[in-house]
């Protein structure tokens, strides 16, 4: 979706309201430790994409479907958090960036040269003499 100053700021509000929807108004789905990372907006801002993540994948992608699920009563919670003349569609998705980000960072490490200390070859000059 084409970002614009005005979609970023929608996108800005309807992910705080969510969090409040999904703290306080949606007590059936505990959702545990997910947090929405990002909120792409429509031109029209008639569709909204939610992005969750969480710490472990399959547990998230359950949270995941279960707000897919429940789409429609975070809707109606929404429209009275929020003042547009309409409420976005939401469609919920995994965001899977930090799984990526976690996964490009153990390669890394994994691959990354050992860096060999100065101290160590102090110790086998004096172990020669």
């Amino acid at each position: 979706m084409k970002k614009t100053r005005r979609t970023s700021k929608v996108g800005a509000m309807i992910r705080d309201a969510l969090v409040e929807v999904l703290r306080h108004d949606l007590k059936s789905a505990p959702l545990g430790l997910v947090s929405i990372t990002e909120v792409d907006v429509s031109p029209d801002l008639h569709f909204a994409r939610v992005y969750v993540s969480g710490f472990e994948e399959k547990e998230t992608q359950q949270k995941v479907k279960e707000l897919q699920d429940a789409k429609g009563r975070i809707r109606g919670f929404l429209g009275k958090r929020i003042h547009l003349r309409y409420t976005p569609e939401l469609d919920f998705k995994y965001d899977e960036t930090t799984m990526r980000a976690s996964r490009i960072e153990a390669l890394l490490i994994e691959h990354a040269p050992k860096p060999e200390s100065a101290h160590d070859d102090d110790n086998d000059d004096e172990s020669e003499s």
